[in-house]
């Protein structure tokens, strides 16, 4: 997950950097430039509207790298394991052969496998004590589940702080234009003052975009992450739990 990660963010980097050198062929005042880019700031290309793209950008990069997880956990789930026949059943001599399946896999189904594996073991086959322990995992994978979005959460609160702080900027700059001996005597100064503080608003406006894409996908991703982790579970539950030979079982 941590190559995954590292790779995804590098390809967010490498196409915000690509999306603001592109922003350089679009003429200064076209509107598409000053509306999600400031093109015609004194300060370009150290702009909020930049900004807040590569943090959108990197909020891609961490949700590419949560959906590459999720497709290796639904191929994992092919990767056979366990046996899925119905008249297969495991006892304490028979996990050996698992545990050589799973070594030294760091996927959560193999992870997952091996603990239930070792609870099994340590007590003595006890299938209940197991079957707790199948919960207690499924619940702590998921409250990890949970924590890994904690960037995805900053970048979406941070997206709109930025646009707040570029309207406040920009509304700042035209009051202070407004301010200046002699302004309100030229001839278009009304439509200065209302261009310059639409474009202000502009920057709320992109910024609460950005944040509602990068909601909606964060969501999609934490769904189909957490029905990934509950089909391991069923997995988990029909495969092996429900196939133990339990201590009290005539055939131990």
């Amino acid at each position: 997950m941590t190559n995954t990660r590292i790779k995804s963010g590098m390809i967010a980097m490498g196409l915000a950097v690509a999306v603001l050198a592109a922003t350089l062929l679009l003429p200064a005042d076209s509107r598409l430039a000053l509306i999600f880019f400031d093109r015609a700031s004194t300060i370009y290309p150290f702009t909020v509207q930049n900004a807040m793209w590569v943090f959108f950008f990197l909020g891609l990069g961490e949700l590419a790298a949560r959906m590459g997880s999720i497709r290796e956990n639904s191929r994992i789930l092919g990767a056979g394991y366990l046996s899925e026949r119905p008249d297969v059943f495991y006892d304490h001599s028979d996990l050996a052969e698992i545990r050589k399946k799973t070594h030294g896999k760091k996927d959560m189904l193999a992870v997952l496998i091996n603990i239930l594996i070792t609870r099994y073991q340590i007590s003595n086959r006890a299938v209940d004590e197991t079957h707790q322990m199948l919960n207690s995992q499924l619940e702590l994978m998921n409250m990890r589940l949970d924590t890994d979005y904690s960037l995805i959460r900053f970048i979406t609160w941070l997206l709109p702080s930025l646009g707040f702080i570029g309207t406040v900027m920009g509304i700042s700059e035209t009051l202070n234009k407004a301010g200046m001996p002699g302004a309100s005597d030229q001839p278009d100064f009304l439509h200065t003052l209302t261009s310059s503080l639409g474009f202000a608003f502009d920057t709320t406006l992109v910024a609460l975009l950005m944040s509602a894409v990068l909601v909606y996908l964060m969501h999609l991703a934490q769904t189909l992450e957490e029905r990934s982790l509950g089909r391991c579970g069923m997995y988990c539950l029909d495969n092996l739990i429900n196939k133990l030979i339990s201590r009290y079982d005539g055939k131990a």
